[in-house]
């Protein structure tokens, strides 16, 4: 089989034998080679060739990529025969080994006539339409399929980003409340000590005020004055301690301390994840 596809072109096969180069004109479907005008017009004289097919060049190189063995596998010998019973395309070396006792061994010239309007074709043709077909639709099955998963993902890629979203308000007012309530909290206690402060300072003034009375009274009154100042000054000295040590007994030693809801501390330490699995 001596051609060519350089450029797209068919030699001729018998011209390229004698180292001639010719482009055919004509593709022998039996020989597998191409023909150049002389060439064809010697292969239709010829007995053994005359009635060979005979196509185009520009036929042929429709169907010169379609793969079609005409050689035996077992034998490497040119199919030319065809056992109808097993239904397969034989060389003369498989008749005595395989096929001697099937009655229905043809030429494969003969079994071929009318292969265009066989129901082999039709049958071909029909299961290669619905494959077709079937691939068709599960492409477009498939091609929707990618088309729902784009969007899922988008749809799930949303619900995080909401979940998120209604996740960080509800911590912005969890926040707001607690610090409100710390604030209030702090701002209580605060008041509650510096009255106790402001108290404290009043009794510290009035103990310093009766201290500088005393020693004013040691200094310049009479023993009678001082008498009576003593005892006059320390009633009053006791009374401003017992104000001050009731004031202190009714006043607690102030904390503010934050303590988490369990349900808190569970999201912090066990979730470990937004969501369950995607699958």
């Amino acid at each position: 089989m001596l051609y060519s596809f350089m450029s797209d072109l068919i030699r001729c096969g018998p011209c390229g034998y004698a180292d001639k180069n010719r482009n055919a004109e004509k593709w022998c479907t039996v020989c597998e080679e191409g023909l150049c005008t002389d060439c064809e017009q010697v292969h239709k004289s010829i007995r053994t060739t005359r009635n060979h097919r005979l196509i185009s060049t520009d036929d042929f190189r429709q169907i010169k990529n379609i793969s079609i063995s005409l050689t035996c596998k077992e034998h490497d010998k040119r199919l030319e025969l065809y056992c109808k019973t097993h239904d397969v395309a034989v060389c003369l070396g498989c008749v005595p080994s395989n096929h001697r006792t099937c009655s229905d061994v043809m030429t494969l010239d003969k079994a071929a006539e009318n292969a265009k309007r066989s129901t082999a074709l039709a049958d071909l043709e029909d299961t290669l339409t619905i494959a077709l077909q079937n691939v068709q639709q599960l492409n477009n099955d498939r091609a929707a399929a990618l088309e729902n998963l784009d969007g899922q993902k988008q749809t799930i890629k949303n619900a995080v980003n909401d979940t998120r979203a209604k996740i960080m308000k509800k911590l912005d007012d969890l926040e707001e409340k607690l610090l409100f309530e710390l604030e209030t909290q702090h701002g209580k206690c605060k008041s509650e000590l510096s009255k106790l402060l402001n108290r404290l300072k009043n009794s510290a003034g009035n103990l310093n005020s009766l201290k500088e009375q005393t020693s004013q009274l040691k200094s310049f009154a009479s023993d009678i004055q001082l008498f009576l100042g003593t005892r006059q000054i320390n009633e009053t000295a006791f009374n401003e301690v017992e104000s001050v040590k009731e004031r202190i007994k009714d006043v607690e030693n102030y904390e503010i301390n934050l303590q988490l809801y369990p349900s808190i501390i569970a999201i912090m330490n066990e979730t470990g994840q937004l969501g369950g699995n995607i699958n």
